[in-house]
C-alpha cells in the first residue's frame, strides 16, 4: 500500500506450513525485556508468543534463516531493545535468553556512534558539475584530435591509405592517453593535497576526481602484477620499496600511498587515500610496511597502516585510523587480531625473505610483453575495421554501415582466439607448489592474468552465459556440465575445477594464486556439485568446497574448508544453519530445461554477447562519419573543437538505445520470483548485458561522481534525488533503486536488488534514505532500508530484509554498529563549517 503496509487482503492464500513452535516445556521470560523479545520473535514466526520458549534456538528449534533473521534484529532495533543488535549477534545467540543476555552485556553498553550529513547548495553542485563537463571535453579534445587532424589532412575522404593514417593516429591516442597523460598529471593534480577533510565538490574535490579520471584509463590496470609496477608508481608519485608484489591496479592518489620493501599485495586491493563520505572528502595516508602481506579484496581506507611483516587476510577492512601492528595477523571486515590464516600463505610468510631482485632479462621480457598486449588490444580491432573499410570503399557509406553489423561477432571471436592462443603458448599449465615470484614464471603468470582481464574487460557480456563454460574449459578449467559461471575474476584456469549444476556468481574470486615474500603459490581449488558461490565471495587456492553447500555475497569460507551441505556468511564466516526456501520449481525450470529451451537461450546469449560491441561500432562508425563531413573544406580547428562534442553525442545515443531496450524488452522492474530458465530472466540478463558492456564503456563510467551519472541513471528508471554523489555504475534493476536527496553512494558500491538463490532469481527494492552514506565497495541486498543520514562503512554487507536507523553508523560483512569505544569514522568526528570559503575547504581540515 501507499503506506509502505501490506493489503492482506491481496495476498494469496498460504501454501506452506506454518511456521510452529517445537514440542516440549515452555520456559517462560523471567523479565520484561525477554518478553519483548520473545513479542518480535513471535511475530517474525507467525505464531503467539505463549508458544515459544525463550530457550528455544532460532535455527535448530524454530527453523529460522537468514531473512528471518534479518527481520528480527530489524524490528530489535526499531523497538530500540539493546544498542542496535546485528544479524552476527543473533547467530551467535541464538535463543531469546542468550540474545537477552547479550544486549544487556557491557559490550553493548556503548550507543552507536552517531552519523552527520553535510549538505551542500545546488549552486555548488552545478558548479562543480560544469568544471568536470569542461574537463571531460578537454579530455575527449586530446583523445580525438589525431583522428580529427588525419580527416583534415585528407579532406574528408577515405582511402586505403588514408586506413593505415587512422590506425596510427588510433595507436598513438591509445598510448599517448594511457601512458603519456597520467604520467604528466598526476604529481600536479595531487599537489598540496593532505591529510584532513574537503568539501564535496569543492576545488580539491575535482582535482581528485580529474586524477582517478585520468588512473581509470591509464596503464595501471596492465601494469600491476609486473616488474615495473613499483617504478610506474613511484613515477605517479607513490613512495614504494624495492622487491614489491602489488597485483592491485585499484589505487588511487599515489603521493599519499607509502609502500614498503617486500610487501605483497593482493588481486582486487583497494588502496584509496581518499573517499566521499556523508557529504565530505575525506583524505588520510594509507601505508604498507616492509614484508607486510595484503590479501585479495582489502579495502584500506585512508589513514590505515598495516605493520612491518603483519599480515591482512582477504576480503578484510582496515577501517579509518586503524594500525595492524607488526607481525601481527588479522583478518575480517572490520578486521580484528585472529590466531592464523590461510595455510599458504602462512607456510610462504614463515619462509626465509627472497632478498632478489628483478633480473634484467625480466625487466625485458616485461617490456616485450607489455608491448604484445598494448598492441594486441589495437590489433583485436583490426579485423571489424578492415571489414567495414572493405565495404565502404566497395560500395558506399550505406555498405559501411550495414557490415558494422557484423563488427560485434568478428570482435568477440577476435578476442578470444587473442586470449586462448596467448594464455596457452605463455603459460599452458600453472606448476603445482610453491616458486619464487621474481621470475621467469611470475612473468608468465603476469601475463596469463592480464589475457584474462583482455577477456573480462572486452567480452565482458560473454560471461554468465552458456558459453562461458566451454570458453572456461577451452582455457583449461574443468567445468561440470550444467554450471552456470559469471564474471569470475582473478583466476588460475587449469587449477579450476568446478561441479556439476554449481553456480558462480558475479565477481567472485575463485582459487587465484597468492604472493607473498616473494614467492607465488599455486594450489588446486575444488567446488563440488550444486554449490553456490555468492557474488564478490573469495574462495582462496586450495580450498575443497563440498557438495550442495553455499558460500554467501562477500563471504570468505574457513580456512579447513567446506563440507558438504553446509552454508557460510560473512568475513570472517559464520555458519548458517538454515537456508531460506526458495520455492518448489520443477527441474525443467532450474537444473535440466527441455532442449528446445536450451536452444533459445543460446541464440539470445548469442546476440547478448555480441551486440554490445555491435553497437560500439556503429557508433563510432556514425562519428568517423560525421567528422568526415566536418573536415570537408574546413580548417583543423572546426573538426577539432567540435569532434568531443560530437563523440558526447555518439555516447548519449549509445546509452539512450541501451535505455530503450531496457524499457521494450523487460519493461519497468518490479518485485518479483523467476526461476533461471524463465524467458524473464533471459530478457533482463540481456538487458543488464548491454547496459553493461556498452552502456558503461561508452559513457557512463566517465560519469561516475558527476552530477550528470544520476541523471543518466535516471533514464533507465532509477529514482534519485537531488545532489546525489554516485561513485558506482553497479545497478541491474534500476526501477527497484529509491535514493533519497544528499545520499552518498561510494566508489564501486554494489546496490543487488537481485539474487540467484537455489537457480531461483529474487528482485525486489532498496531503498537509501536521503542524506545516507554508503562506503566504497560495499554490497546492499534487495528488501533492505537504510534510514535518513545513516552511514554504512566501506566493504560492508547489508542483509536482505535490513534495515539501518537514521543517524546511526555501521560496518562489517555482515554489518554491526560501530559504537563510541572504537574509532569513529572521521565524519562521525569532524565537521566542515557551513559557511567555509573555497579557500579555508582547499586547506582542509585537519581530521
Amino acid at each position: 500500500m501507499p503506506s509502505g503496509k501490506v493489503d492482506r487482503s491481496k495476498l494469496p492464500d498460504p501454501t506452506r506450513r506454518r511456521f510452529s513452535a517445537p514440542k516440549g516445556p515452555i520456559v517462560e521470560p523471567r523479565n520484561e525485556q525477554e518478553a519483548q523479545i520473545r513479542e518480535i520473535w513471535a511475530r517474525a514466526f507467525g505464531v503467539t508468543s505463549a508458544e515459544l520458549s525463550v530457550e528455544a534456538n532460532f535455527f535448530d528449534d524454530l527453523g529460522g534463516h537468514s531473512l528471518l533473521a534479518a527481520t528480527v534484529v530489524s524490528a530489535l532495533r526499531e523497538s530500540g531493545i539493546g544498542a542496535a543488535p546485528s544479524i552476527r549477534n543473533l547467530y551467535t545467540h541464538p535463543t531469546i535468553r542468550l540474545i537477552t543476555a547479550a544486549l544487556a552485556s557491557s559490550a553493548f553498553d556503548s550507543p552507536i556512534v552517531p552519523s552527520i550529513t553535510v549538505k551542500h547548495a545546488d549552486t555548488d553542485v552545478a558548479r562543480a558539475g560544469g568544471i568536470q563537463l569542461a574537463v571531460i571535453y578537454v579530455f575527449l579534445l586530446i583523445t580525438t584530435l589525431p583522428v580529427s587532424y588525419v580527416y583534415t589532412k585528407n579532406d574528408g575522404f577515405v582511402s586505403v591509405p588514408v586506413l593505415f593514417e587512422m590506425l596510427a593516429a588510433i595507436l598513438l591516442t591509445y598510448l599517448c592517453v594511457r601512458w603519456l597523460l597520467p604520467v604528466l598529471s598526476a604529481r600536479p593534480l595531487a599537489a598540496g593535497i593532505k591529510p584532513g577533510q574537503y568539501k564535496l565538490w569543492g576545488p580539491t574535490y575535482l582535482r581528485l576526481w580529474t586524477l582517478d579520471l585520468l588512473l581509470a584509463v591509464g596503464a595501471l590496470p596492465v601494469v600491476s602484477g609486473s616488474p615495473l609496477m613499483s617504478t610506474y608508481l613511484r613515477i605517479l608519485g607513490a613512495n614504494v620499496g624495492h622487491r614489491t608484489t602489488i597485483a592491485t591496479s585499484s589505487i588511487s592518489l599515489p603521493t599519499l600511498v607509502d609502500i614498503g620493501a617486500g610487501a605483497s599485495i593482493g588481486y582486487g586491493a583497494t588502496i584509496r587515500p581518499w573517499r566521499v563520505e556523508s557529504g565530505t572528502v575525506v583524505v588520510g595516508k594509507v601505508v604498507i610496511e616492509p614484508g607486510a602481506f595484503v590479501g585479495a579484496n582489502v579495502v584500506l581506507e585512508p589513514g590505515s597502516t598495516v605493520g612491518a611483516r603483519a599480515v591482512l587476510g582477504d576480503q578484510s577492512l582496515l577501517p579509518y585510523g586503524h594500525t595492524v601492528p607488526q607481525e601481527a595477523r588479522w583478518a575480517g571486515s572490520p578486521a580484528v587480531p585472529t590466531e592464523a590464516l590461510d595455510p599458504a600463505v602462512e607456510t610462504m610468510m614463515r619462509a626465509d625473505s627472497v632478498r632478489a631482485r628483478w633480473k634484467v632479462r625480466h625487466v625485458l621480457a616485461t617490456f616485450v610483453g607489455l608491448t604484445a598486449l598494448e598492441v594486441g588490444a589495437i590489433a583485436l580491432m583490426i579485423p571489424g575495421i578492415a571489414l567495414v573499410w572493405g565495404a565502404l570503399l566497395a560500395w558506399g557509406v550505406l555498405a559501411g554501415l550495414v557490415a558494422t553489423l557484423l563488427t560485434g561477432p568478428v570482435f568477440v571471436i577476435s578476442v578470444c582466439v587473442f586470449v586462448a592462443v596467448n594464455k596457452h603458448l605463455v603459460l599452458r599449465t600453472a606448476p603445482t607448489g610453491m616458486h619464487p615470484a621474481r621470475s621467469g614464471l611470475g612473468i608468465r603468470k603476469w601475463m596469463v592474468d592480464k589475457l584474462l582481464e583482455f577477456s573480462l574487460l572486452f567480452t565482458n557480456s560473454l560471461y554468465a552465459t552458456l558459453y562461458t563454460a566451454p570458453w572456461l574449459r577451452l582455457l583449461g578449467a574443468n567445468i561440470g556440465r550444467g554450471a552456470e559461471v559469471s564474471t569470475v575474476s582473478h583466476i588460475d584456469p587449469d587449477m579450476l575445477t568446478v561441479g556439476k549444476d554449481s553456480f558462480v556468481a558475479d565477481m567472485a574470486s575463485v582459487g587465484s594464486a597468492r604472493f607473498a615474500n616473494g614467492r607465488i603459490m599455486f594450489q588446486p581449488t575444488t567446488i563440488g556439485e550444486r554449490t553456490f558461490i555468492g557474488n564478490a565471495a573469495v574462495v582462496p587456492s586450495g580450498m575443497d568446497i563440498g557438495d550442495n553447500a553455499l558460500i554467501g555475497v562477500a563471504t570468505v569460507p574457513p580456512v579447513n574448508g567446506v563440507p558438504a551441505g553446509t552454508s557460510w556468511l560473512g568475513s570472517p564466516a559464520i555458519y548458517l544453519p538454515n537456508r531460506q526456501d526458495s520455492g518448489d520449481y520443477n527441474d525443467e525450470l532450474t537444473y535440466a530445461p527441455p532442449r528446445e529451451v536450451v536452444r533459445e537461450r543460446y541464440v539470445i546469449e548469442f546476440f547478448r554477447a555480441t551486440l554490445p560491441p555491435t553497437v560500439l561500432g556503429v557508433s563510432f562508425y556514425l562519428y568517423l562519419l560525421v567528422l568526415s563531413s566536418l573536415a570537408f573544406g574546413r580548417e583543423l580547428a572546426v573538426p577539432a573543437l567540435v569532434a568531443p562534442l560530437v563523440a558526447m553525442a555518439s555516447s548519449l545515443a549509445v546509452i539512450g538505445f541501451c535505455a530503450a531496450v531496457k524499457r521494450n524488452t523487460v519493461g519497468p522492474y518490479r518485485p518479483r520470483v523467476e526461476p533461471l530458465w524463465s524467458k524473464f530472466v533471459r530478457r533482463s540478463e540481456f538487458a543488464t548485458g548491454l547496459y553493461e558492456s556498452a552502456a558503461v564503456p561508452i559513457g557512463v563510467g566517465m560519469l561516475v561522481g558527476t552530477p550528470f551519472l544520476p541523471m543518466i541513471l535516471r533514464w533507465f528508471g532509477s529514482t534519485i534525488g537531488k545532489r546525489v554523489w554516485f561513485g558506482t555504475t553497479y545497478l541491474t534493476e534500476f526501477d527497484l533503486v529509491h535514493v533519497g536527496d544528499d545520499a552518498t553512494i561510494g566508489t564501486e558500491a554494489s546496490l543487488q536488488t537481485h539474487l540467484f538463490e537455489d537457480r531461483v532469481m529474487k528482485m525486489s527494492t532498496i531503498t537509501v534514505g536521503a542524506g545516507a552514506s554508503i562506503g566504497t565497495r560495499s554490497i546492499i541486498l534487495y528488501d533492505t532500508i537504510i534510514g535518513e543520514q545513516a552511514s554504512l562503512s566501506p566493504l560492508s554487507l547489508l542483509m536482505k530484509g535490513e534495515e539501518l536507523p537514521p543517524k546511526t553508523s555501521w560496518r562489517g560483512i555482515p554489518a554491526e554498529g560501530i559504537r563510541a569505544d572504537t574509532t569513529p569514522s572521521p565524519a562521525a568526528r569532524t565537521t566542515i563549517h557551513p559557511d567555509a570559503t573555497a579557500t579555508d575547504v582547499a586547506e582542509g581540515v585537519p581530521a
